[in-house]
């Protein structure tokens, strides 16, 4: 066999063909196992061209839009505002008030003598207002701002009032008397200080009154809602409420030897409240429009001096005599001074309407009425009860026990506008 093999393979050669050698045996691994494949060249072949690398296209251009939108302002940032409680780091309210204090009583003073009506006196005179003012000032005492005190301040301008009434001659009414009550008889009579034929007087009536007084109150919010706070108040008050009356009478009798007689006389009350005082605030909103009201009430004493001076002066070809103490009304058994104190009531109420202005400024309108429950007027201490022999007008003053000097009480009020503008920052 293998000589055949050997003939075959000299005839190939002959023939100008030759064997081709066999293949290698394939490698082995580490450890003698044998590959069955060899690996397979990733990358091209050497000497192969290579194709040049595709660049990716560039994105399309947007289309532009036919409405742009409209650029955004630039927002600035601002520090966080200061937090406010409820009742405000401060706060200041200045007021104007229009007020009416209640009017003042008077005693019949002045009469017709013919008719026996009343000319002067009588009933309440002087009822036109006054105006003033109001001042609160208040700050806050905790960071919270719900606690907090105000300092106020109240007053009204002196008002004052005057009347007169000429009788005689030419005068107003023919006949003009003074009606007192007889000490002696207990009988209602008329002074005559004027007649038709002669003599001639005159007879006015003044008055007065001034209004004040301050507090200082502490603060405490109770409930602070989106449309409603309410505070707490409580606190010390002081109010002063004082009025005077005058009477002032000039007579001139005598034809061939006239004399002239004047008399002055004045009547005062004070009046002067301290006390402690508890209320409530309550203020109500909506927008820009509020509403507030406040309700306080004060007890404490008042302390009560009523005070009556008068002077008679006589003019005559003799001379001028004067009379100290004495007047129609004012004799030396009420002539001076009396003082006393009582327990007294002071409740004060307050409803405003307003709109804000901003976010610390308001403005509004509203009326208070504030009342006093125990006090002396002026008008009530004139006591009309005395003898003829005491008036100076008819000859010299002779000392009796009346006119008593006695202390009658009665009650005063205030009420009015109030118009303002309050600030808190």
């Amino acid at each position: 066999m293998r000589a055949s093999l050997s003939v075959f393979a000299v005839l190939l050669s002959a023939c100008g063909l030759q064997a081709q050698p066999a293949p290698p045996e394939p490698d082995a691994l580490p450890g003698g196992t044998p590959v069955s494949q060899p690996l397979t060249p990733v990358g091209p072949e050497p000497g192969a061209p290579v194709a040049p690398a595709k660049l990716p296209e560039p994105p399309a251009a947007p289309k532009p839009d036919p409405d742009p939108p409209a650029p955004k302002p630039e927002v600035k940032e601002f520090p966080p505002e200061r937090p406010i409680g409820p009742l405000g780091p401060a706060w200041h309210d200045l007021s104007l008030l229009y007020w009416w204090p209640t009017r003042q009583p008077l005693p019949p003073l002045a009469v017709n003598g013919a008719r026996g009506n009343v000319l002067l006196g009588g009933q309440a005179i002087d009822s036109e207002p006054s105006a003033g003012g109001r001042f609160t000032f208040g700050t806050a005492l905790n960071t919270k701002h719900t606690v907090g005190y105000e300092i106020s301040y109240l007053f009204l301008g002196t008002r004052a009032f005057w009347d007169a009434v000429r009788g005689g001659p030419g005068g107003q009414v023919g006949t003009l008397g003074v009606p007192f009550v007889n000490a002696e008889t207990g009988a209602p009579e008329v002074l005559v200080l004027a007649r038709p034929d002669g003599p001639s007087a005159t007879l006015a009536v003044s008055s007065a009154v001034r209004v004040q007084g301050w507090e200082v109150n502490a603060l405490s919010n109770l409930y602070a809602g989106k449309h409603l706070k309410l505070n707490a108040i409580l606190g010390w008050r002081y109010f002063q409420f004082h009025e005077g009356v005058g009477v002032h009478t000039t007579r001139i009798f005598g034809a061939t030897d006239p004399q002239l007689v004047r008399s002055s006389e004045q009547f005062d009350a004070h009046n002067r409240f301290h006390g402690g005082q508890i209320g409530l605030h309550a203020d109500a909103r909506r927008g820009n429009v509020f509403c507030e009201l406040t309700g306080k009430v004060a007890f404490g004493q008042n302390y009560e001096v009523v005070r009556s001076e008068g002077m008679t002066i006589l003019y005559g070809p003799s001379g001028t005599r004067s009379f100290g103490g004495t007047g129609l009304f004012v004799q030396p058994s009420s002539f001076g001074r009396s003082a006393n104190g009582t327990f007294a009531v002071l409740p004060e109420g307050t409803i405003k309407l307003g709109v804000r202005l901003g976010e610390s400024g308001r403005l509004y309108v509203g009326y208070s009425f504030l009342y006093l429950s125990d006090a002396v007027r002026p008008g009530d201490q004139i006591d009309r009860t005395m003898g003829l022999a005491q008036l100076a007008v008819v000859g010299a003053p002779q000392p009796l026990d009346r006119p008593a000097r006695a202390i009658q009480r009665s009650d005063v009020w205030v009420q009015g506008v109030v118009v303002g503008f309050e600030a808190r920052f």
